[in-house]
């Protein structure tokens, strides 16, 4: 019986391209704002129509970001952290002393909310 191939055999086989890496960090950003959207929102104990009035916009538009189908921007970013009464920090290349450099800015996707205070 043959070996079946692994898709780690597959990808060895076919290294990225810069444009595919830059992709798939792109989408691991994205992946990882969704996420942290989600999570401060239960952790505030809201559903996504109180995110949703609290940020100035739609329950929809809650559900898309929480879904990956939307792009954060800035001030997405800084409505999300006054909405569930946090701080926006944002680095690029910084060297942060507090909490691992914050988790290496959340694994680099460079944008986290935390709680204030």
């Amino acid at each position: 019986m043959d070996r079946r191939t692994s898709w780690d055999d597959i990808k060895a086989q076919r290294p990225l391209t810069a444009e595919g890496r830059a992709a798939y960090e792109n989408e691991a950003r994205i992946s990882a704002f969704r996420a942290m959207v989600f999570r401060l929102r239960s952790e505030a104990g809201l559903t996504q129509a109180e995110l949703a009035e609290r940020m100035g916009t739609t329950q929809s538009a809650i559900a898309r970001m929480e879904g990956g189908g939307a792009r954060p921007t800035l001030e997405t970013l800084e409505k999300l952290a006054a909405a569930v009464g946090g701080e926006l920090v944002v680095g690029v290349g910084v060297n942060l002393s507090d909490n691992r450099s914050i988790a290496k800015l959340v694994r680099d996707g460079h944008a986290v909310v935390r709680r204030a205070g």
